[in-house]
C-alpha cells in the first residue's frame, strides 16, 4: 500500500524520514522519500507520485518511496537540505537560489523540459497586454521572487514594483479572487491554471520571448546522497522516467491510475466522460512538458537551458555575477536512468485495463 500524505510536512512529521540512514522494510526494499513541492498532487504530478508506485517501477528498483506533498519550494529546500526528505521536484530558479546560498543540492534529472509557470489574465477582465497591468494587483499561490514573471514585465518596460502582488493560494480562493476582480492576473503553474479552466475560467496567457529557452523543474537531491548512494538516485529517476513514458502513451490509463491512488484528485460529479476529460486537461498541462525535446534521453539536462536561466537571474540581481551554474546539475546518471526497454513500457501502457 502506498504511504502518502497531502499536507505541509512539519518538522516533527518529517523526522520520520531519516535521510541517509537508508532503512529497509519487511520486503527488503530501501525506504526513501519524494516530495512534489505542492500540496495539490493532481493528475499532472502522476509521473512522480502515483504511476511509479502503482505500476511497480520503483519497487523494481528496490525502493519503497513515500510520496508526500510539500508546500512550496522554500519548504522543500529546507526539508531536503535538512535530510528530512531525499528527493524533491524543484523549479530551476529555486535550485539556483539555494546553490547561491551555499546549500549543496543538485539536479539529477531534468523533468519538465518547458517552463511550468503560467502568467494569465481572465479574457473577460479587459487586460489585453502586459503593460495594462501597471498599477494593478497580481496574485500568486505563495509570494516569492519569480524571475519568470519579472522577465515578462521587464520586456514591456514595467518594473516589478509597478504591480502589487498578493498571495491567493490555488483552487477556490484563487478562482474567487479572479472572478471578483481582486486580482487582474494570476501567476501560477500549469496544472493549477488547468484546474481553474475546468471550473469555467478562460484565460489569455503571456509568455516572455525566451520562453522556449527555459525549462520547468528537475528532480533534486543532496550532494551527499549522490556520493553515498548513486544506486538510489538512478532507481528513483528511472522509475520516474518509465512512469512518464507510460503516461505519454496512455494518458487516460495514467489518470485513472492516479485517481485510484489519490481519490481526492478525482473531480466531483457523475458525468464520467467529463470527469475524465477535465482530469486529462490537468494531466496533459504538465505531461506535454515531459516530452523529449533536444534529446532522446529522459532526464538529460541541456546546458544552454541552465545557462540561459542563470543569465536571466543574474540580470535581475538574483544571482551573483560569478555564479557557476554547472555546480547545480549533473548528467552523470543519465545513461543508467535510460537503461530500460521503452517498447515494454509502451506495450504495458497500450494494453492497460482498469483493475
Amino acid at each position: 500500500m502506498i504511504k502518502r500524505r497531502d499536507f505541509l510536512v512539519t518538522s516533527a512529521a518529517a523526522a520520520a524520514f531519516p535521510g541517509l540512514a537508508f532503512p529497509t522494510n519487511a520486503q527488503g526494499l530501501v525506504k526513501t522519500s519524494f516530495g512534489p513541492t505542492t500540496v495539490d498532487i493532481s493528475t499532472g504530478h502522476a509521473g512522480h507520485s502515483s504511476l511509479p508506485t502503482a505500476l511497480g517501477y520503483w519497487k523494481e528498483e528496490g525502493l519503497d518511496v513515500n510520496v508526500f506533498g510539500v508546500a512550496g519550494d522554500t519548504a522543500g529546500v529546507q526539508l531536503l537540505s535538512g535530510s528530512k526528505i531525499d528527493f524533491i521536484s524543484l523549479v530551476g530558479a529555486g535550485l539556483l537560489s539555494a546553490r547561491a546560498k551555499g546549500i549543496p543540492l543538485k539536479a539529477v534529472y531534468m523533468h519538465a523540459r518547458m517552463p511550468i509557470g503560467r502568467f494569465v489574465v481572465p479574457k473577460s477582465g479587459g487586460v489585453t497586454k502586459v503593460a495594462d497591468l501597471k498599477g494593478k494587483t497580481v496574485g500568486m499561490p505563495v509570494i516569492h521572487p519569480d524571475p519568470y514573471v519579472d522577465g515578462i514585465l521587464k520586456e514591456v518596460g514595467l518594473d516589478p514594483k509597478d504591480i502589487k502582488v498578493v498571495a491567493t493560494g490555488t483552487g477556490a480562493p484563487a478562482l474567487l479572487a479572479l472572478k471578483r476582480g481582486d486580482i487582474a492576473a494570476w501567476m501560477s503553474w500549469d496544472t493549477a491554471v488547468a484546474e481553474l479552466e475546468n471550473r469555467g475560467m478562460e484565460f489569455t496567457e503571456f509568455r516572455p520571448s525566451y520562453f522556449d529557452s527555459l525549462f520547468g523543474n528537475a528532480v533534486v537531491t543532496r550532494e551527499e546522497l549522490i556520493r553515498d548512494n548513486p544506486k538510489m538516485v538512478v532507481g528513483m529517476c528511472r522509475g520516474i522516467a518509465k512512469a512518464v513514458h507510460f503516461g505519454l502513451h496512455n494518458p487516460d490509463a495514467a489518470v485513472r491510475t492516479h485517481w485510484k491512488v489519490y481519490p481526492q484528485s478525482k473531480p466531483q460529479g457523475t458525468d464520467e466522460a467529463k470527469l475524465l476529460a477535465d482530469s486529462r486537461r490537468v494531466f496533459m498541462s504538465r505531461f506535454q512538458d515531459y516530452e523529449l525535446h533536444g534529446t532522446n534521453k529522459y532526464g538529460e539536462s541541456l546546458a544552454k537551458q541552465w545557462d540561459d536561466l542563470a543569465e536571466l537571474m543574474k540580470g535581475q540581481g538574483l544571482l551573483p555575477a560569478n555564479f557557476d551554474v554547472k555546480q547545480a546539475y549533473t548528467n552523470e546518471f543519465v545513461d543508467q536512468i535510460n537503461d530500460w526497454d521503452r517498447s515494454r513500457v509502451e506495450a504495458q501502457a497500450k494494453s492497460w485495463v482498469p483493475a
